[in-house]
């Protein structure tokens, strides 16, 4: 049964594989997603990536590690997989919310950067000088993509252009709001742009606000998920180191049974930390993936020089 197991996984990794390498080969429907400036970049930018990077190589070594001693030690084939697939999947259901955390810090610094863009302008400063200028003191959370921002504009960047790439950079509709503004009075200029700037302003911090009720709201359901998580991985460890307790699952029908209830259990705690996940609003200011044009290669020299 053991050997029957190892052959009906083995031709799913081969069918795996090849629809993999037909897809690289022939491509996809998918329209290319372009390389947003200023993501990972910065000071420690590509470390960072790298480290990223090397994390998850030595996770997934792990895993396998793992996976291979359990499968030895209990003969349970489903078991030793399951137990790699943890040491992958369970970092995920347990940090769910960094990347909310980050986008309303990113946010709230964004209304802060536009409240002191405000008062620069009202002290008569044209918008470019305000914008170079404002890289001084900029909030560490924007700080990087603010010194782009600024940067671009010193080396002639047109500042609609430059706007468009500091919106990719934060990929917030909030922040599109906010760079449109910007945007339009750039290519036509006229008075009230700080007192625009200042109601903008206000309004990122009420959305900050409603954003930081909604994610202390989902905290709830997400301590849920880790506690289950937490429970359901001593209750399995604790079952593997008895082989009393496993040899049920020694069998060809064990294995798949073993495999239908975890794959069903970890699908409910997927579908809880998708409830509890935050959903992006489609951001406005972006290019239209339908558009037949095809834009040119970026020339940006920052990305050059980085």
């Amino acid at each position: 049964m053991n050997t029957m197991l190892l052959w009906v996984l083995a031709g799913l990794a081969i069918v795996g594989g090849l629809v993999g390498v037909v897809a690289g080969i022939v491509g996809t429907t998918a329209p290319l997603t372009p390389r947003r400036f200023g993501r990972g970049k910065g000071k420690g930018g590509g470390s960072a990536d790298r480290d990223a990077s090397m994390r998850r190589r030595a996770r997934w070594a792990a895993a396998a590690a793992i996976s291979l001693g359990i499968w030895l030690f209990t003969g349970v084939f489903v078991g030793g997989a399951l137990a790699g697939l943890a040491v992958v999947g369970v970092p995920w259901l347990l940090s769910p919310t960094k990347n909310a955390a980050v986008r309303i810090d990113k946010l709230e610094a964004l209304g802060e950067w536009t409240q002191r863009l405000a008062d620069v302008l009202r002290l008569g400063m044209g918008l470019e000088q305000a914008m170079i200028a404002s890289r001084r003191g900029a909030p560490s959370e924007l700080e990087h993509e603010i010194a782009d921002l600024a940067d671009r504009l010193q080396v002639g960047w047109r500042p609609a252009d430059a706007l468009e790439s500091f919106a990719d950079a934060l990929d917030d509709v909030t922040a599109d709001k906010v760079l449109a503004s910007l945007i339009l009075c750039a290519s036509d200029r006229g008075p009230g742009l700080a007192q625009a700037l200042e109601d903008l302003s206000e309004a990122v911090r009420e959305e900050v606000a409603k954003r930081r009720q909604i994610e202390a709201d989902r905290a709830k359901p997400r301590t849920t998920v880790r506690w289950m998580t937490i429970i359901t991985l001593c209750v399995v460890a604790a079952g593997f180191l008895t082989p009393s307790y496993t040899a049920p699952y020694s069998t060809f029908l064990g294995q798949l049974v073993l495999g239908l209830l975890a794959a069903g259990f970890a699908g409910v705690l997927a579908w809880m930390r998708s409830l509890a996940d935050h959903k992006p609003v489609p951001r406005f200011l972006i290019a239209d993936p339908r558009s037949r044009v095809k834009m040119p290669e970026s020339s940006d020299p920052l990305q050059e020089v980085s």
